[in-house]
């Protein structure tokens, strides 16, 4: 795009921003625009950078290194003596997602936008979301915690929610795929922060809200206040959303959206889409699912543990309702669920136990994962985690205090302990642990301390490896070092000979 076509049709749009020509704006029709970027390392020329203002560094900083490497244009929050023309806004972050729509063509105007929000349950409800939708025929793309899939290419994803260039860019790709719809996670810190700003929402969902990030939200209100504004200011036209009203936020977010809500429930028959669970295995879960337009309830089986799962597929299956899709496609998408990595993942070792690898961080999340396999463990439970450093230090005792209460025995580790003595983080944790008898112990690295659960395993045990999830590495003072629970488990089983299933 020529820098002269952005600048016109910014002008058109309802944004706050003034150009600033530095001098430079004559040539704007002759200057090629091409990507909008954030990081000055990913600069190239053609590319507009902007100066985000983040906790550890400015943009601002950066500006004259990424017109060295090409950069046509600038979004600043207050203007630069450098001689290329500058977008100047308020808030640089909040605006880049905006600017950066304007550039790839509006793309999220030409997909079904499907958002999903909650403390637990986004990345799971997503996965079967998407796996709904492309049975129903339509190709969906994917935007969450741990992937990014444009319906081509699939990356490891850097946040829940991308930044608001990255995300735009994405996007593009998909409609430039042939994606007709896309599923995306919306954290809470990204609709703070605006990095959802320049997309609407067809769709919405809540999963639920449970205690975490009261580091960076003041209360619990306010961390559900930020979770509301998806459904009040980012949705258009015939928007629905599908909302959890078993949790006492979603039933308030229900009451609160009247007939824009679909409601779900294991508790409430009248719901819009109720289940009751007939039977669970370590393969999976058979339930009986009420819906609208079906007179009696539908048989299905989910390739996947707990209680939890089955309100993660019930919110797929309300998303995806509201969207048209037939029961028949929607169940067989269901059926036809992967494991989703690092939720729940589990590994089957010949000759021992089941080792499974999941992301729960937060008590509610250790709840929820021990109390499943819980039902289905035919031996000892045993789980290792331990918590993120620098974040709400509230949930560490009460961590400690879930997981001796549901699983046989606690070893307490290392998570990303970043500045923190991951000592003392155990410490806190351990606290809360001591008030159940099952036996605990700290084993703080975490290589060393999987190993040793794993050389415990026996028949029928289960060993649970919460916290990493799908991670690659650990943030240690020093810095990120490279770590998977997945890594870890496979050497072992290399080591000793066996043969996972």
């Amino acid at each position: 795009m020529k820098l002269s076509s952005l600048f016109s049709l910014l002008e058109k749009s309802p944004l706050d921003i003034t150009i600033h020509d530095a001098g430079d704006c004559g040539r704007a029709d002759q200057t090629e625009v091409c990507e909008l970027v954030s990081d000055s390392r990913k600069v190239r020329p053609g590319s507009i950078f902007a100066c985000v203002e983040g906790e550890h560094s400015d943009g601002h900083d950066f500006a004259q290194s990424a017109v060295s490497s090409g950069a046509s244009l600038l979004i600043c929050g207050h203007p630069l003596n450098i001689g290329i023309p500058q977008l100047i806004c308020g808030d640089v972050r909040r605006n880049m997602g905006r600017v950066a729509s304007v550039l790839y063509g509006e793309p999220s105007s030409r997909l079904t936008m499907i958002g999903i929000t909650g403390t637990n349950g986004k990345t799971t409800s997503a996965f079967m979301t998407k796996s709904i939708l492309e049975s129903s025929g339509i190709k969906t793309g994917l935007l969450g915690t741990v992937r990014c899939d444009d319906g081509v290419d699939k990356e490891d994803a850097e946040h829940t929610t991308p930044e608001g260039s990255d995300l735009q860019l994405w996007l593009h790709r998909m409609v430039r795929n042939g994606c007709g719809a896309c599923v995306m996670e919306a954290s809470s810190h990204a609709i703070c922060q605006g990095r959802i700003d320049g997309v609407l929402f067809d769709r919405a969902g809540f999963t639920n809200l449970t205690v975490d990030h009261l580091n960076y939200h003041a209360d619990m209100e306010s961390y559900f206040e930020v979770k509301r504004r998806l459904f009040n200011g980012y949705m258009r036209g015939e928007r629905r959303a599908a909302v959890n009203l078993d949790d006492p936020y979603g039933a308030l977010l229900h009451r609160e959206l009247g007939e824009r809500s679909v409601g779900y429930s294991l508790s409430d028959r009248n719901a819009d889409f109720f289940a009751e669970v007939k039977q669970a295995s370590a393969e999976g879960t058979d339930v009986e699912i009420t819906m609208p337009g079906c007179g009696i309830p539908i048989g299905a089986r989910l390739p996947l543990l707990g209680i939890y799962n089955v309100m993660n597929a019930l919110q797929a299956l309300s998303l995806s309702w509201t969207s048209g899709t037939e029961t028949e496609a929607a169940l067989d998408g269901l059926s036809k669920m992967r494991q989703v990595p690092g939720r729940l993942e589990r590994y089957i070792i010949e000759g021992s136990g089941t080792c499974v690898i999941d992301f729960a961080h937060n008590p509610d999340g250790l709840e929820k994962i021990l109390t499943a396999l819980r039902s289905v463990c035919e031996g000892r439970l045993t789980v290792i985690f331990g918590a993120s450093g620098e974040s709400d230090k509230s949930k560490r005792p009460l961590m400690g205090e879930t997981a001796s209460r549901l699983a046989d025995h606690v070893i307490i580790s290392s998570d990303n302990p970043k500045s923190e003595d991951p000592r003392m983080i155990a410490e806190e944790i351990l606290s809360g642990a001591k008030r159940y008898s099952s036996a605990c112990t700290v084993m703080v690295d975490r290589e060393e301390a999987v190993g040793y659960g794993l050389d415990m395993l026996s028949p029928g045990d289960i060993l649970v490896l919460a916290g990493k999830g799908p991670e690659t590495y650990q943030i240690l003072k020093e810095g990120p070092v490279p770590y998977s629970d997945k890594d870890t488990l496979m050497g072992w089983c290399t080591r000793k000979g066996k043969v996972i299933r």
